[in-house]
């Protein structure tokens, strides 16, 4: 999760560091690329992702290299690299705010996976998924939605896609009194 750490800490987190690369190394760590090695590296809210850590990425994507923090020595990576993003990030290449070239070198194929709101059909399948996981998980026999409820589902837009669903599905499974929320 790109967003979720420092710059500082994201940069070691994916490629590693050497023991006294900053305080707190107190000893050698792979990172993520390496953990990945042979597979897949996922990267999540990618557009959030600093400036300063994106020719580090762009080098290993292009040239299948990176170094960990505090050694110079590059390392060579077999991963495939998978990133998601709720940006535009052809705008943000605009706005001077993410790489041109890091953006065509992770845009080889694009899926664009339309809003919540734009499908119906999912919705329901998914709300219904997050309520069967919900009453397992809090051990409650919750078995449907009530008519009202899914008319609400379908009504309204969903702006927080399914982050928002399942925080709705959630509350609603905590909340419920009966078999039905």
């Amino acid at each position: 999760s790109c967003p979720s750490l420092s710059r500082e800490l994201l940069e070691s987190e994916l490629f590693g560091h050497v023991k006294g690369a900053y305080t707190g190394a107190v000893a050698d760590t792979l990172g993520k690329v390496a953990a990945a090695e042979g597979g897949t590296l996922f990267l999540d809210e990618i557009g959030e992702m600093p400036l300063e850590i994106q020719p580090k990425l762009l080098r290993l994507l292009q040239e299948r290299e990176y170094e960990r923090v505090g050694e110079a020595k590059p390392r060579r990576a077999n991963v495939r690299v998978i990133a998601a993003t709720n940006r535009a990030l052809a705008d943000e290449v605009k706005a001077g705010r993410f790489r041109e070239d890091l953006f065509y070198r992770l845009n080889v194929i694009s899926v664009a996976l339309p809003g919540l709101r734009d499908r119906p059909a999912d919705l329901a399948r998914l709300a219904e998924s997050y309520r069967k996981f919900f009453a397992a998980r809090l051990g409650k026999r919750i078995t449907a939605f009530s008519p009202a409820v899914n008319a609400a589902f379908a009504a309204y837009s969903w702006p927080g896609n399914l982050r928002e669903l399942r925080n709705v599905i959630e509350r609603a499974s905590i909340l419920a009194g009966g078999e039905t929320i």
